[in-house]
C-alpha cells in the first residue's frame, strides 16, 4: 500500500512527515484513549505504545472507537486493530498491565517522546507526573469532568511550565474543582460511607461520546506540539500553543456559565511544589 497516499489529502497543509517518528506512549485506552490514538494516528504519528489492562465490554462501545465486534478483546488489541485498519505503516507496542503495578513503567517512559495520560483515577496522574518530571519528558493528560460538563487538558513541559502538582494546588484556590467529579454530587452521608469503604476515588460519568470529543481534540493538539517542540523546526502551519493548562465547559452547569466557555492558565512551577521543585535544584 502507498503510505503517501493515505496522507495526500492533508500533506500541504500540515507536515506529517515531521511528526511520524516521535514515539508516544498513551495510558489509557478507554474512550479517551482510544480517540486519541486514533486521532494521533491520522495526524501521521507512526509509533505507539499502548498500556491497559481492561477487557472491552458491550457497555463500552456506544463511547469507544472500538465497536461491537472488538466486545471481549483486550483493549490494547482491539485499539491497535483500529490505528492498523487507518494506516498499516504504524508500529504498536502493547503492554496488558496494570500501570500502577508495573515495575519498568519508568524506563517505558524515557524510551518515549512523550506521555500521553488518558487513565480515570488520580493514582495513575500522580504517578506519570513524578516520573515525567524526574526524567523530564512531556506529557499531556486530560479529563472529562462528570456528566460529560466540560474538561481539562495540561501539558508538563520539562524546564518551561509547572508539573500537575503544581497545578493541583493552584486549582485548590479557583472554583474549577466544584462540581467537576462524581463525588462533589453525592450526599455527605454517602461520602463518608464510600470514604469507610476505602474507595478512594468514584469512577466519573464522563458523558456523551461528543462531550468526550471536544476533550479529547484539544489532549490531540497539544500533544502534536509537544511532538514539534523536539523537532529541529516545526512543521509548517502549526503555531506553538502558548498555554500549559486549558478548562472548557461543554454547557452552562457550575462551575461554567455558558456554552462552549473555555479558560486558559500559562501555569509556572510554583515554590514549594513537592514534585518539581526538587528537579529544579
Amino acid at each position: 500500500m502507498n503510505n503517501n497516499k493515505i496522507f495526500e489529502r492533508i500533506k500541504k497543509l500540515f507536515d506529517v512527515g515531521l511528526l511520524g517518528d516521535a514515539k508516544v506512549l498513551i495510558a489509557g485506552c478507554g474512550s479517551g484513549g482510544g480517540s486519541l490514538a486514533l486521532q494521533l494516528a491520522m495526524s501521521g504519528i507512526r509509533n505507539f505504545t499502548l498500556i491497559d489492562k481492561d477487557i472491552l465490554g458491550l457497555e463500552n462501545v456506544i463511547r469507544h472507537v472500538c465497536g461491537i465486534r472488538f466486545v471481549g478483546k483486550k483493549k490494547v488489541d482491539a485499539l491497535e486493530e483500529i490505528l492498523l485498519d487507518r494506516n498499516p505503516a504504524i508500529k504498536v507496542g502493547k503492554l496488558d498491565v496494570d500501570i500502577m503495578h508495573y515495575d519498568n513503567l519508568e524506563s517505558e517512559i524515557k524510551s518515549h517522546t512523550i506521555v500521553a495520560l488518558a487513565t480515570d483515577n488520580e493514582p495513575t496522574r500522580y504517578l506519570v507526573n513524578q516520573l515525567c518530571v524526574r526524567n523530564k519528558i512531556p506529557f499531556v493528560v486530560a479529563r472529562v469532568f462528570t456528566r460529560g460538563i466540560g474538561g481539562e487538558v495540561f501539558i508538563y513541559r520539562p524546564g518551561k511550565g509547572g508539573c500537575l502538582a503544581c497545578l493541583e494546588g493552584v486549582l485548590a484556590r479557583t472554583n474549577f474543582r466544584q462540581g467537576t467529579r462524581e463525588i462533589d454530587l453525592v450526599s455527605e452521608k454517602e461520602r463518608e460511607l464510600m470514604y469507610g469503604m476505602e474507595i478512594a476515588e468514584i469512577k466519573d460519568s464522563p458523558g456523551l461520546n461528543v462531550d468526550i470529543s471536544f476533550i479529547t481534540a484539544f489532549h490531540t493538539r497539544f500533544i502534536l506540539d509537544a511532538i514539534a517542540e523536539t523537532l529541529p523546526e516545526r512543521p509548517k502551519y502549526m503555531q506553538a500553543l502558548p498555554d500549559n493548562y486549558i478548562v472548557w465547559g461543554n454547557r452552562p452547569t457550575p462551575p461554567f456559565k455558558k456554552h462552549f466557555q473555555i479558560q486558559r492558565i500559562d501555569l509556572k512551577p510554583q515554590e514549594g511544589c513537592q514534585v518539581c521543585s526538587n528537579e529544579r535544584r
